[in-house]
Order: C-alpha cells, then structure tokens, then sequence
C-alpha cells in the first residue's frame, strides 16, 4: 500500500497502530516520519525525510530508502524491531532509549553509521548483509547480562568491530569521556587567548 503525504509547513506525520501488512510511505524532505504503536508491520519509507521516529512498536520492520535531512534516527520503547538501512543511506547517529531486540541492518556498517547512542537497553545488534553469526551485539558486558542503564555510544571501525565508550552529561547534553577532553583543551586555550587580549588592552590603556 503506497500512501502520499501532502501537507505545508516544516512538521510531523504520524503514522500509528499499524497492524500487520506492508506499508509504503513518501514524504518530503522538511518533514519527519513518526511510528508509533506500530505491531508486527513492515514498513518502508520510499523517500527523503527529516528524520525518522520509532516509538512503542513491536515486531516490525522499517526500511529507510534515503538518507533523512539530519541524518538521524530514534528508537524509543520499542521490543523486537528492525531498522534496515538500504545501501545508499548514511546515517550520523542512531539513538536507541529504553527498549529491547533491536536489530539495525547495514550493508557496511564503518561507511552508514557514525555512531549509535544508546541507554536502557538490552540485545541491541548491527548486523551487517552477508555477514555470519547474529551480528555485532552492542550492548554486552561480560558477565553482566541486566539491562544497562548508563548511555552509551559506539562506533564502526574499518575491521568491522565497534568502539565502545560510556556517555556522560555536560551541561545537560551527552558526551563521551575523549570528547570532553577535547572541548576542555580547547575552552582553556580559548580563555588563555582572552585573557591575553585583555592584558594587552589594559597594557596599551596605561601607557
């Protein structure tokens, strides 16, 4: 079923309580696509969207054809979905809050995915085509198999692994311990530079 959405204005469709059955959906680029309540539904979004939504869905499968304007996807309360990324689509982050049995399919996962935030999960998988085994289980802590309430995030590495690295918060907004690093180098060297200006000002006042 191939369904054509028209309306004005940046905003979101809501597409929920989908039930069973293939649906197809085209959309413009300036709005994003929002499932919810969705259960055992394949689903594929046929066009460019802003980004795309998945909330409270069980069992189904969404397809994204074309990368979103923001390169983005969320995943939030969902229990056994798939997200299947078609070869063409990059996506700069995946956020997976607070759900279970997730599965993101990739054709190479270092070339479409830049990293996968994720907090309050369990069995969250990418899992590449043509690859054996279950595919890459992102969550997984040796000898710790409870759900982990800490975010975290990943990335692909060229062999194929995953970095892993806790996420905490800064200021209200998540970062990762490298990154906080950075930004503090740079927010010292950047207060060093203005206290120097400020110096040279009061230097020239004097005189």
């Amino acid at each position: 079923m191939a369904v054509q959405l028209n309306f004005n204005g940046p905003q979101r469709k809501t597409v929920k309580d989908l039930e069973g059955g293939e649906h197809e959906y085209t959309t413009r680029p300036n709005e994003s696509m929002y499932f919810l309540n969705c259960k055992d539904a394949a689903i594929t979004v046929n066009s460019r969207c802003c980004k795309v939504s998945i909330e409270n869905c069980k069992g189904s499968k969404i397809a994204i054809k074309y990368t979103p304007i923001t390169s983005f996807c969320e995943i939030v309360n969902c229990d056994g979905v798939d997200v299947v990324l078609e070869d063409n689509v990059n996506l700069h982050t995946i956020s997976i809050d607070q759900s279970e049995s997730i599965t993101i399919h990739v054709n190479k996962a270092v070339e479409q995915l830049e990293k996968v935030w994720w907090h309050k999960v369990s069995n969250v998988k990418v899992k590449a085509k043509g690859s054996e085994g279950d595919g890459f289980l992102l969550d997984k802590v040796p000898g710790n198999n409870k759900i982990q309430k800490f975010q975290h995030v990943c990335k692909p590495q060229p062999d194929g692994t995953f970095t892993k690295e806790p996420v905490m918060r800064e200021n209200g907004y998540p970062i990762t311990e490298k990154e906080k690093i950075v930004f503090d180098a740079k927010q010292e060297e950047f207060d060093q530079k203005m206290m120097a200006i400020v110096k040279e000002s009061i230097r020239i006042e004097k005189k």
